[in-house]
């Protein structure tokens, strides 16, 4: 599982930062959050194949987060695209998309679907799973969590032999979770040979939203957060008034929640230079990263 950061910037672009979208790559499955302005470009500028592409979750009804569907959806057309797409976001989504089947003239040629995200959805895919929470922003916004399944256990191979597994498919039989018969006649359950069970790796993508502490238990033992840090520390009361975060609180967020790592995004044109925002929120949070456009994070297994 990785996380591939299109764009990293809140409000405008930069020469260096584009509107905020993230693609998250899961078992060749892309899932892509948010959708903002040059976001195919930048797929086409990682090598990403749009042809894993199967579901986008949209936080909320502002312009930078979903004015790259349009475009998207046009060139998905023109390169003949045949599967189908999932698209989630609040409401209001609908209406963006009849708006531009009728005035802009938008003929996607594949099947899509629009589907309103409320909180406590869950969207259930193969191998993980998709929720939604609230967060506390200008319009109605939601933070996206992917959960993977549970995993099995560590596989005991010194047991496995001293029951009498042979090597070979019945190992993997045992970590499917299959019982598995032995050339004496005999049965090994996966419980004989499997440790507890291990939980699977959780990236939760959160913007655009003030300090919003209600959000903490949706954010716990995250591998990977990826909070809005707008502004720094000395525009906190620009940030509450416009709804949005500073450095420092996304880092409470990420160190109140238990977070492995922490990744701000949505950052305000302004900050040509972002490492005062990394030294404020690694003072709260040290295992933060300030995203840039392009870059990639690896979630890994810890266990």
């Amino acid at each position: 599982m990785r996380a591939i950061f299109l764009g990293t910037s809140g409000g405008i672009p930069t020469p260096r930062r584009s509107l905020p979208a993230v693609a998250l790559m899961h078992e060749g499955e892309i899932m892509l959050f948010d959708c903002g302005e040059g976001a195919q470009t930048q797929f086409m500028r990682k090598g990403i194949g749009f042809g894993r592409l199967t579901k986008i979750f949209i936080t909320h009804i502002h312009g930078d987060h979903l004015s790259g569907l349009m475009g998207l959806f046009m060139t998905l057309t023109m390169l003949e695209r045949e599967a189908p797409l999932e698209v989630y976001g609040p409401p209001g989504l609908a209406e963006f998309f009849g708006s531009l089947e009728r005035d802009i003239k938008l003929r996607a040629r594949f099947p899509y679907s629009i589907n309103v995200a409320a909180p406590g959805m869950v969207v259930r895919c193969d191998g993980f799973h998709v929720e939604a929470a609230p967060v506390n922003h200008s319009v109605p916004c939601l933070a996206f969590a992917v959960q993977e399944s549970v995993r099995p256990g560590k596989f005991d191979l010194d047991r496995a032999r001293e029951l009498g597994v042979p090597e070979g498919p019945l190992f993997g039989s045992l970590q499917k979770g299959e019982i598995v018969t032995l050339p004496d006649g005999g049965t090994v359950s996966p419980s004989d040979v499997l440790g507890p069970p291990r939980k699977g790796r959780r990236v939760v993508y959160c913007t655009d939203t003030v300090y919003h502490p209600p959000i903490i238990p949706f954010c716990r033992d995250a591998d990977l957060l990826i909070h809005e840090s707008m502004f720094a520390e000395d525009m906190k009361d620009e940030a509450r008034m416009r709804k949005h975060s500073t450095a420092a609180e996304a880092a409470g967020i990420a160190r109140a929640a238990g977070v492995r790592r922490l990744a701000l995004t949505h950052i305000s044109a302004r900050y040509l230079d972002t490492s005062d925002i990394q030294e404020q929120a690694r003072a709260v949070f040290p295992e933060t990263t300030v995203a840039r456009d392009l870059m990639e994070i690896e979630i890994p297994y810890i266990d």
